[in-house]
């Protein structure tokens, strides 16, 4: 699934002049760096996108279960054992 060319080319727009101006920006994301060109439907624009982000960046990258997968498991334990 790919977004669609006029929100990759804001998100360009956006990132591009958050760097110009040497500007925080916060990005997460659930795909891997090597899934943005077929994400954004260009792998040039992704490969721009991703020159600026990536430049002066800290990259945080988390393991494990989602926290939202383990909160629904317990609600679901917690209903189980009211029954």
């Amino acid at each position: 699934r790919r977004i669609g060319d006029a929100a990759a080319e804001l998100l360009q727009a956006i990132v591009h002049q958050r760097y110009k101006h040497r500007r925080s920006i916060v990005v997460t994301s659930n795909r891997v760096v090597q899934d943005w060109g077929c994400y954004l439907g260009d792998a040039t624009m992704a490969t721009t996108i991703l020159d600026r982000l990536m430049h002066r960046a800290t990259m945080l990258e988390f393991e494990g279960r989602s926290y939202r997968l383990k909160e629904a498991a317990a609600r679901i334990a917690v209903t189980a054992d009211a029954s």
